[in-house]
């Protein structure tokens, strides 16, 4: 039978080195097809993906790889780049040996990294394809890491035969797309489990300090719940599930697997063994991601749009339905929340008021549709400058939206969301058709049967349109409000103001130097006034510019007076005056309005 060998290591923790080989057969009488092999069966091709499923952007991780060789029994075989992530080398009908080292310093969730306390693989990063050969069973032995007797492994991949829980050994993927969909996390862990309708779910945390880590398992197991009740169950296909937690003093993040998702969190996001009640911010954060990306396992990793049914991972590979992917995983991350009684409903709409002030006080919610963020997400949401505020609009965020008015509207006729959901899952993943544009759509007109909401959900996604979230939110028995944001990190809560807010509008940091001057909406104060982007505000009415400066001389004048400033523009002093105008009212605040059957279903734990 023929399989793929990989062999991974540690070569060096300071120079934050890999060491990878790789053995495979690929005989002339092979009858795989592959058009990587020349018509005499003399050359075989490798190549290194050029981005990681889930997250939409080439990251060329072949320009970490080094010191590639190759060889079989004769000797050397010539290797040759022929173009930046692919080598062609001999085959000469023996078996081969290919050997390379990869630099491994990538803080994130998408590549690989390597210090003295964590290695983090992600092997979309750091295991070759060989072409013609991804469909068989590809084998990875890892190695223990010299120095380090108490690191262990953490990976979805299948264990061999010889290899316990946690152990370095072997492992198994049935083809190289499950390979590269299986991250592996080494080093000391902290390990707890849970069981779920049979399925072991694994929890394991590197570099976590005085953590609570019983209860983590505890909260996580009922979000699973809440997840696998929107689908009706676990998917047939999970055996095990694996939360692999990476620890650091400043990151956030995670990417689904197949069976398994990389976290990447801050030290004290991680709930105080010594305050068992507290629920704080970063904690229901670090729930929320745990939530979403759980939520995928259904949702992106098996139902997903027909585009990824084969991944092509050498180039961009397009979809409009990123909206309908993040973004309803993005409304039923904190809702599961909410749904196991983690946190109560005042937390919750003040979670929702915050993604709804998000996405309002961007002039891009105007400006770009949903479908042209998610096709686009290649350069534009996941390369943002400057003017994203003015240019790209969050499919997580505007998409959770678009489900939470969704619902709403379901609710009403004796339906919902959830049962949607079960409707898209049976045909895109169990019947494996994946999603097309339309289909979404197809399905929840047979769903609902009714036209109408069909044209508006389409309106919702394909125009830069408002959401009709005060209409749909009293649906649901809650009431919302417009104030004024109070300042640049303002998003929920009723307001404070003791007099009319003043416009400015433009995002600054106050440092030594001045007010430097980070993004300016269309259309705002700021914007008016003239002011750009890198603009250093040095002076307001002659005094130094300072936050508090700033503020206070904003207040102590009326609506229509004016404020000169006096700033740097690439080291030219420029002089403009800010007129004083009241803010737009673009920040949510959410309510209680009353109790209803609506509501109660829309809420209810499962």
């Amino acid at each position: 039978m023929q399989q793929v060998a990989f062999q991974l290591w540690i070569e060096d923790l300071t120079a934050h080195l890999v060491g990878v080989e790789l053995t495979f057969h690929q005989p002339f009488n092979n009858v795989i097809t592959s058009t990587a092999v020349d018509v005499d069966g003399q050359t075989i091709t490798l190549q290194l993906a050029a981005w990681i499923p889930g997250s939409y952007l080439i990251r060329n991780f072949a320009r970490h790889l080094t010191a590639l060789t190759a060889c079989d029994q004769l000797g050397s075989l010539k290797i040759t780049a022929i173009d930046k992530h692919s080598w062609q080398l001999q085959n000469r009908g023996m078996p081969i040996t290919v050997r390379y080292q990869l630099y491994a310093f990538d803080l994130s969730v998408r590549a690989c990294y390597v210090n003295d306390q964590v290695a983090v693989l992600n092997p979309a990063a750091c295991c070759l394809n060989v072409l013609g050969m991804e469909h068989v069973p590809q084998h990875v032995t890892i190695l223990p890491v010299p120095n380090k007797p108490m690191w262990q492994v953490a990976t979805g991949l299948q264990r061999a035969d010889n290899t316990g829980l946690l152990s370095f050994g072997h492992y198994l993927a049935k083809d190289y797309q499950q390979l590269i969909d299986s991250p592996l996390l080494i080093g000391e862990l902290e390990h707890r489990s849970f069981d779920m309708a049979g399925v072991s779910h694994h929890m394991v945390f590197v570099g976590a300090v005085m953590a609570d880590f019983a209860r983590i398992a505890q909260d996580v197991a009922v979000i699973c719940q809440q997840q696998a009740f929107v689908f009706g169950g676990l998917p047939a296909d999970l055996e095990e599930y694996w939360f692999l937690n990476w620890i650091v003093d400043q990151g956030y993040g995670g990417l689904e697997h197949h069976n398994s998702t990389l976290l990447l969190c801050n030290r004290y996001d991680l709930p105080n063994p010594q305050l068992p009640e507290q629920l704080t911010e970063e904690y229901q954060n670090y729930l929320a991601l745990c939530s979403h990306e759980y939520f995928h396992t259904w949702w992106v990793k098996r139902a997903k749009p027909t585009t990824f049914l084969n991944y092509q991972l050498q180039s961009e590979q397009y979809t409009s339905q990123l909206w309908l992917y993040e973004g309803f995983t993005s409304y039923y991350d904190d809702l599961a929340l909410l749904r196991a009684g983690l946190i109560d409903l005042p937390q919750y709409l003040t979670t929702i008021s915050k993604t709804i002030s998000r996405v309002n006080r961007a002039p891009s919610n105007l400006r770009q549709s949903l479908t042209e963020s998610s096709y686009t997400a290649w350069t534009k949401f996941y390369q943002q400058d400057e003017n994203a505020i003015n240019s790209v609009v969050s499919y997580y965020g505007k998409g959770s939206l678009v489900a939470l008015c969704l619902d709403a509207q379901l609710r009403t006729e004796g339906l919902s969301l959830d049962g949607l959901m079960q409707q898209c899952w049976q045909q895109f993943a169990v019947e494996g058709l994946g999603s097309s544009d339309e289909a979404f759509f197809e399905l929840l007109q047979d769903y609902c049967q009714n036209s109408a909401l069909v044209t508006r959900c389409k309106s919702w996604v394909n125009t830069a349109v408002a959401l009709p979230l005060e209409s749909s939110l009293s649906l649901l028995g809650i009431s919302l409000t417009w104030r004024a944001a109070e300042s640049n990190k303002d998003l929920s809560g009723p307001t404070q103001a003791l007099q009319v807010v003043r416009d400015f509008g433009a995002l600054y940091q106050a440092n030594n130097d001045g007010l430097l001057i980070n993004a300016v909406p269309i259309g705002c104060s700021a914007y008016q006034a003239g002011l750009m982007v890198g603009d250093i505000v040095i002076a307001v009415e002659g005094l130094k510019a300072t936050e508090q400066n700033f503020v206070q001389m904003q207040q102590r004048l009326p609506l229509g007076a004016s404020l000169q400033l006096h700033f740097f523009r690439q080291q030219r002093l420029l002089t403009t005056t800010l007129e004083l105008q009241a803010a737009p009212e673009l920040v949510a605040h959410l309510q209680v309005d009353e109790q209803t059957p609506i509501q109660q279903l829309w809420l209810a734990a499962q």
